[in-house]
């Protein structure tokens, strides 16, 4: 589930080898200038529904928040949680956002230097341009109006009992160590996994890439296997 709100589907191309170990699902949310939260979760809950056997979600960023919304709202169908650079809070992300872009003396930063380190710009300019080239400003103001601006999952992620994996770049300035590293005490049922020296898209270069896959193919296995166990 990409990030956005407003993009279509970056993630395919990077994670389309998942295919070789689970049935995926890659889709472009719903886009709009009147589009809402509700319309993009029962887009989601049709796609859920129309897949065969347990399901797991996977989520970027904004995809993350949309994935726990789905899975607090519909915990039978959701075996697993898979988050990837990602807030649960609009007070706390806001907050420490702009503290880390003071830090880092980035308060007039552009796009590449907020989303990527360094060492990802190679990779991670023509990834963002490729991006904005799909991006609905319509869609994104409309999500932010009637959800972003004053957000809050945490008590949704304390009611989950599913098994929560939470990825995350340890040098994201977009959604900053200090937020990504909280969530475990919302919940205990989430493993953290770092990876290190990387952005807010941990996924561009190859050594996080497979990183990200390795921890995904066994784990979310895991927590898939768990559950068609307790159910037989």
């Amino acid at each position: 589930m990409h990030g956005g709100p407003g993009f279509r589907d970056y993630l395919k191309p990077y994670f389309e080898i998942l295919s070789n170990t689970f049935e995926c699902i890659f889709y472009d949310q719903v886009q709009g200038p009147d589009v809402k939260i509700e319309d993009m979760l029962a887009q989601l809950d049709s796609i859920v529904s129309s897949a065969s056997g347990q399901v797991a979600l996977l989520g970027h960023s904004w995809g993350a928040i949309l994935a726990l919304e789905y899975a607090a709202k519909n915990p039978s169908k959701i075996a697993g949680l898979a988050l990837m650079c990602t807030a649960i809070t609009e007070h706390q992300w806001f907050n420490e956002y702009h503290q880390e872009l003071k830090n880092l003396g980035l308060d007039n930063a552009g796009p590449e230097q907020i989303f990527l380190t360094p060492n990802e710009a190679e990779l991670g300019v023509p990834f963002l341009d490729k991006s904005w080239e799909t991006f609905s400003d319509e869609t994104f103001q409309s999500i932010c109006s009637s959800y972003l601006d004053d957000f809050d999952v945490s008590p949704k992620l304390q009611s989950l009992k599913i098994p929560i994996i939470n990825i995350f770049g340890t040098k994201d300035v977009r959604f900053p160590l200090r937020v990504t590293k909280s969530f475990s005490t919302y919940n205990n049922n989430i493993t953290d996994f770092e990876i290190k020296d990387a952005g807010h898209f941990p996924f561009l270069s190859n050594s996080g890439n497979n990183q990200i896959i390795k921890i995904l193919e066994i784990n979310l296995k895991s927590a898939l296997e768990k559950v068609k166990i307790s159910h037989s």
